[in-house]
């Protein structure tokens, strides 16, 4: 059996084929995070309870490197704002987690002569597909 590493690294592929975005020298941290809200519960008539529905959401959060030249992922999320594009996060594992994510501003600036991060939390439309092995 191979040996696996559990060290997280990988890629962040952002955009659409031609187009493709590879953000991995600008991600300090990335996830893809499932959510359930889970809406009250319902009392009957005949003192029984409808139990309350699930909804499953995602989010892709990460930690990136405040680069605001043309090529960085600060320009490219204010250049593509509100736009939904497609996103394959690719960890050492080699299985591709991919769908379509709703693109948010990142925040600029921080603390003085420092190498500024800022977090994202953006939201996964639908739910993302957890592709075979590489």
């Amino acid at each position: 059996m191979p040996t696996v590493s559990y060290k997280l690294l990988g890629s962040l592929n952002l955009g659409e084929v031609g187009s493709l975005m590879d953000f991995s020298a600008q991600v300090t941290a990335c996830r893809v995070v499932p959510s359930v809200d889970t809406a009250d519960s319902l009392p009957t008539l005949d003192g029984g309870t409808l139990a309350g529905e699930d909804t499953e959401s995602f989010s892709l959060t990460a930690t990136v490197i405040q680069d605001v030249s043309a090529a960085g992922i600060i320009d490219w999320s204010w250049d593509h704002a509100g736009e939904e594009v497609p996103f394959e996060f690719i960890p050492t594992t080699g299985r591709i987690i991919a769908g379509t994510v709703k693109v948010r501003r990142i925040e600029i600036g921080g603390d003085v002569q420092q190498k500024n991060t800022s977090d994202i939390e953006w939201p996964i439309v639908g739910i993302p597909t957890l592709g075979n092995d590489l």
